[in-house]
């Protein structure tokens, strides 16, 4: 990189394009890649895999949910009973 005319930028060195641009398709790709539009196929294939994972640990955590809010229900069924004295569970509250 260097500095440009006066304004204080940073511009690409021109021998480094012309390097990279006269390879053709290579040099394109190389582009590419330093800008980071182009991944390596391993980081993409673990990005997937962590993706799956995350899904799986949500999935898990709804179902323990799930179950902590049916856990409280039945709980708070239990005291309406001990404190009313008879237990129905389709009541209303």
């Amino acid at each position: 990189m260097s500095q440009g005319t006066g304004k204080g930028k940073l511009v690409p060195d021109s021998a480094l394009l012309t390097g990279l641009t006269s390879a053709g398709v290579a040099g394109i790709f190389c582009i590419l890649f330093i800008c980071g539009f182009i991944f390596p196929r391993a980081v993409v294939t673990d990005l997937k895999t962590e993706v799956t994972d995350l899904k799986a640990a949500l999935e898990a955590e709804r179902q323990r949910a799930a179950t902590s809010v049916a856990a409280a229900t039945a709980t708070r069924d239990i005291l309406t009973a001990i404190q009313g004295g008879h237990y129905d569970p389709g009541r209303k509250q």
